[in-house]
């Protein structure tokens, strides 16, 4: 067990230069309170009743909005109790007997220490509450950003040095900073190696620049000292969500409509071959896990990645991610994007999935799909245009040739939309959805309006559905009817209220095997409700 522990405060020499040198006891740490004249705009607890966030609207910055953080506050006698209990902890815990829940065991040995020790510390009632809470923030969990690691509405948390807000991305009010302010770089620099150890990395002077995971498959990128950030030292964290968005819950939120959907459904099921574009932040990742829902149940699917992302319901999956060389700063023993990608077409999938391409994978990737297999991936542009130009070009060198062999390309991007009170928020929408008939020859097949935050599918230009009525001997017109009776029951899971990603594709499954039963019940339920 790696012995790193975040102290709630440290001891500071206040440099000569006046009479008498006072020695202070600082926070490396500030957590600003919320001023009576700051307008509180939500709250809501994320660890009930020990941390509470606070949307504030700050009047002295134009009415700027900031993410407070509150927590109990430990007092002196509170804070020498709790470091007290962290030393016992740390002498008194014995190995565990497994590895399958380590947390868990730790909060365990945790109470029965409490409990030795509840007379000679006095750990009763709330005192005994709060002490606690401190211990697992602290010690099993994240310290001084615990909090914004419990809130679901987060999806980023950046701390650009010291003397300067934690920032993070929340989804309701996007980019705003916390109350939360690392005062210390030697703190500062310890937080980091904790997060590194809890990723099972090494960071140091010698190697001063990290990207990792963290054990909830949250992604860190982090830089150490000043080596590469004269500033001091820096993280980044990229929260992952535990469960995916839903097909249905980016259609409720506006990313896609149900027509847009029902077409990608019926192309994936006859292996039809997709790539999203899109800039940092854009929600690929989020759309291709979305898309990928779609896939036939039973199609072997293998899936590429830096960091693992995807999560899907089906059963043959196999799930492949790079690896690290064995010692820090060498090559040896790594495994690249590119070695397991052409190791998976040795699985024969019916569907191969990788995160995202910038090397030599993509070409792998395209001769995969020359030989017949579905593929599936995304791409870091920020339009579609560069997105082809990024192909063609090295490192990846895709020839123009090849380029139709990718069937679909997609773009999503963060836009700015206005909501029923007149203001305007960032979305992320499907922007445009091409259809690739050659190099330099695309056809648009739905576009997104932002006048009125509508998408618009044209199915008359498809050649796919011309394609796959060659293959299938199903006239063109029976393809589109169908896309509209997908349409239909994404439009009835989503007025049912049915979001929950698993059981979303229990119902695309169940289509699947029964069709005409599914789209019934769907399309009974809906003419009812209207």
């Amino acid at each position: 067990m790696v012995k790193v522990r975040f102290s709630l405060r440290r001891k500071k020499e206040v440099k000569p230069g006046k009479e008498a040198v006072l020695e202070l006891e600082r926070e490396p740490v500030t957590i600003l309170s919320v001023k009576p004249e700051y307008e509180v705009i939500e709250s809501y607890y994320v660890y009930e009743p020990y941390a509470k966030i606070n949307i504030v609207s700050i009047p002295e910055e134009g009415g700027a909005l900031a993410y407070y953080v509150e927590e109990y506050r430990l007092t002196k006698d509170e804070k020498e109790t709790f470091e007290k209990l962290v030393d016992l902890l740390v002498e008194e815990l014995k190995p565990a007997e497994t590895f399958e829940d380590l947390r868990k065991y730790v909060f365990s040995e945790l109470r029965r220490i409490a409990d030795r020790y509840r007379g000679k510390l006095n750990l009763v009632g709330g005192r005994r509450a709060r002490i606690i809470y401190y211990v697992e923030r602290n010690l099993l969990g994240y310290g001084p950003i615990d909090a914004l690691m419990r809130d679901p509405n987060i999806e980023d948390i950046s701390c650009d040095g010291v003397n300067k807000p934690v920032y993070v991305w929340h989804r309701r009010y996007e980019n705003i900073p916390t109350n939360i302010i690392f005062r210390n770089m030697s703190y500062l620099n310890e937080f980091i190696l904790k997060l590194a150890h809890m990723a099972g990395k090494h960071i140091s002077l010698a190697y001063p620049v990290l990207d990792a995971m963290l054990p909830e498959k949250h992604r860190l990128a982090a830089t150490f000292g000043t080596e590469v950030s004269p500033k001091g030292p820096t993280f980044t964290i990229r929260k992952f969500r535990e469960k995916p968005f839903s097909i249905i819950e980016l259609i409720q939120y506006g990313v896609i409509n149900e027509l847009v959907a029902g077409y990608i459904w019926l192309m994936l099921e006859h292996g039809r071959t997709l790539m999203i574009a899109g800039g940092t932040g854009a929600g690929k990742t989020t759309l291709l896990n979305a898309f990928s829902l779609f896939i036939k149940p039973g199609m072997k699917i293998v899936t590429v990645e830096d960091i693992p992302e995807l999560n899907l319901p089906h059963e043959n999956w196999v799930q492949l991610t790079v690896r690290p060389g064995y010692t820090v700063g060498s090559k040896a023993g790594e495994i690249e994007l590119f070695d397991l990608v052409k190791l998976s077409l040795r699985y024969r999938p019916d569907y191969l999935i990788v995160g995202e391409v910038r090397g030599s994978e993509a070409f792998v990737l395209f001769q995969a799909m020359a030989t017949g297999h579905g593929g599936l991936s995304t791409i870091h542009a920020e339009t579609l245009d560069y997105a082809i130009k990024r192909l063609t070009s090295p490192p990846m060198n895709i020839p123009p040739t090849y380029m139709r062999l990718m069937n679909i390309f997609a773009h999503i991007q963060r836009v700015t939309t206005r909501i029923e009170t007149g203001k305007v928020k960032v979305s992320r929408r499907v922007t445009i959805m091409q259809e690739v008939a050659d190099y330099d020859d695309y056809r648009l097949i739905a576009r997104w309006n932002p006048a009125t935050d509508t998408h618009e599918l044209n199915l008359d230009e498809s050649i796919l559905l011309k394609e796959i009525s060659k293959k299938t001997a199903i006239p063109v017109r029976e393809l589109q009817e169908e896309i509209m009776r997908r349409a239909e029951v994404l439009r009835w899971m989503r007025l049912k209220g049915i979001f929950d990603v698993w059981e979303v594709s229990r119902y695309i499954f169940r289509y699947y095997y029964d069709p005409e039963g599914v789209y019934a019940k769907a399309s009974e339920e809906l003419s009812k409700s209207t």
